[in-house]
């Protein structure tokens, strides 16, 4: 039987529990324990399962023989737990925002180098289909050009995070950071850093908060915007991507050209990554990406260190250029 990577989770939260999950489905990959400060919230996710639970990360580490953690801890913790994993020998997936500043992420690329584990930020939506499609299109010039981008992030305020750390800006990075860096890190990956930067900012009023950025590339526009509200609003994910012979538009589903672009269409069309992964489960095809890169002795490359901090370092200048409202 094949190796199996052992892993250790630390945090099962919202994105950790996530994560949890997601193990089951990995074949070549075992959860063998967990470390969160609330007990309970740990055996709850845990139940039956033979995973052990820990409160504190160097009992975990101390006790448990393994391969790889996974941090999915509140993004203020990200630059210490990885610098500190990397140096002890563990390879390391690190939920976004890598840090959450640009040169805190330098500090996690230096101790990156210095090892020959393995190193990743979580970028979940370059790893779904309708942005790797997306990638695809832009890449291949098959519909011509890329004219305009314009992607939307939106959801109710953040209430529910352990301690209120996402409305903490100190602890978060604001939506910025949190959020709108999901569709930066996006464009960023594909078209690099942009010639020219404008962002409005509504901080934190009345338990809202928005970010709106336009970037330049050449003669393309892109547009994002990631957004707290304070409402009920669910989450949801949009794009519009016009090009000079054609578009592609992200909405309850993915269209080309106005027409649906059925699941077996898309999954042609995605970039491949050799994850043998069916749906279009983002995290599952991200940790799974990860855990493959580990068994094959190879260095990741669709989501490196250096490319993961120049996204942080873009979000520092459009808060840093951001107009307050």
């Amino acid at each position: 039987m094949a190796k199996k990577i052992r892993v250790g989770l630390v945090g099962v939260g919202g994105m950790g529990g996530c994560h949890f999950y997601n193990y089951e489905k990995i074949e070549n990959a075992e959860l063998v324990a967990v470390c969160d400060v609330r007990k309970d919230v740990a055996k709850e996710k845990v139940g039956n399962r033979k995973i052990k639970i820990y409160t504190n990360l160097a009992r975990m580490l101390q006790n448990q023989e393994l391969d790889m953690i996974d941090i999915c801890t509140p993004s203020y913790m990200h630059k210490d737990m990885a610098i500190k994993l990397l140096k002890k020998g563990y390879h390391v997936l690190c939920e976004k925002p890598m840090t959450l500043n640009g040169k805190d992420a330098e500090k996690v690329i230096a101790a990156a180098r210095e090892t020959d584990k393995n190193f990743m930020v979580a970028h979940v939506v370059r790893f779904m289909k309708p942005y790797m499609t997306l990638r695809k299109v832009i890449e291949s010039g098959e519909l011509g050009k890329l004219i305009r981008l314009d992607m939307k992030r939106i959801s109710g305020i953040p209430a529910w995070s352990w301690e209120d750390w996402m409305r903490d800006e100190k602890r978060s990075g604001g939506v910025a950071t949190d959020l709108s860096i999901h569709d930066i890190d996006f464009v960023q990956s594909v078209l690099g850093m942009p010639d020219t930067i404008q962002a409005y900012r509504y901080n934190m009023k009345e338990n809202n908060d928005t970010v709106v950025t336009n970037m330049t590339y050449g003669d393309t526009l892109v547009s994002c915007e990631g957004t707290w509200y304070n409402t009920g609003i669910p989450f949801h994910a949009t794009f519009l991507a016009v090009f000079q012979n054609g578009c592609l538009e992200l909405t309850d589903k993915l269209y080309k050209n106005g027409k649906p672009v059925e699941e077996e269409e898309a999954k042609a069309e995605a970039v491949d990554l050799g994850i043998n992964v069916g749906n279009d489960d983002g995290y599952l095809n991200e940790m799974q990406y990860f855990v493959n890169c580990i068994i094959e002795n190879k260095k990741p490359d669709f989501v490196t260190p250096e490319s993961s901090a120049q996204s942080v370092k873009l979000v520092d200048m459009i808060k840093k250029k951001a107009k307050k409202l």
